[in-house]
C-alpha cells in the first residue's frame, strides 16, 4: 500500500529515530516533513497545515508530545496523531480520552507496526 501522496509530519528529537521513521514512511510513498521538535518548527508546521497524520515523540526536550498534539489538533482538527515513546505514559497522559491522540506505539516498534498505524489512520480517518 503506498502513501498516495499523503503528507506526514514526524516530530522526534532523536536524529536516529527520526531518520528511521522518515526512511520507512518515505519508502511507503508518503511525503514527509521531519522536525526535531523546537517551538518554532512546531509553530511553522501548524501554520503550514495540510498534514494527514503526525508521528510525535512523547518526550521532547521542551514539551511533551501531548502539548504538541494539542497544537497540531487546534491547527488541523483532521490530522491523525500517533504518539510514540520508549516509556509508556500513564493512561491519563496518552491523550486518547481528550481526542488528541489516535494511536500510541511503544518504542521500539517494528516498521510494520508504524506502517499499519499510519495506513489505517490515513485510510479511515479513525483509530
Amino acid at each position: 500500500m503506498d502513501g498516495m501522496n499523503l503528507h506526514l509530519l514526524v516530530i522526534d528529537d532523536d536524529p536516529g529515530t527520526r531518520e528511521a521513521l522518515v526512511a520507512i514512511l518515505d519508502r511507503a510513498g508518503y511525503q514527509i516533513t521531519s522536525l526535531a521538535g523546537s517551538a518554532a518548527e512546531i509553530a511553522a508546521a501548524c501554520s503550514r497545515r495540510g498534514y494527514q497524520a503526525a508521528v510525535v515523540d512523547y518526550r521532547l526536550p521542551h514539551h511533551n508530545g501531548l502539548e504538541v498534539a494539542r497544537q497540531l489538533k487546534q491547527a488541523m482538527p483532521d490530522c491523525r496523531i500517533i504518539l510514540i515513546s520508549s516509556e509508556l505514559p500513564p493512561p491519563q497522559e496518552r491523550g486518547r480520552d481528550a481526542g488528541l491522540v489516535d494511536r500510541f506505539l511503544a518504542k521500539p516498534f517494528s516498521k510494520e507496526a508504524i506502517l499499519e498505524a499510519v495506513t489505517q489512520l490515513c485510510q479511515t480517518g479513525t483509530p
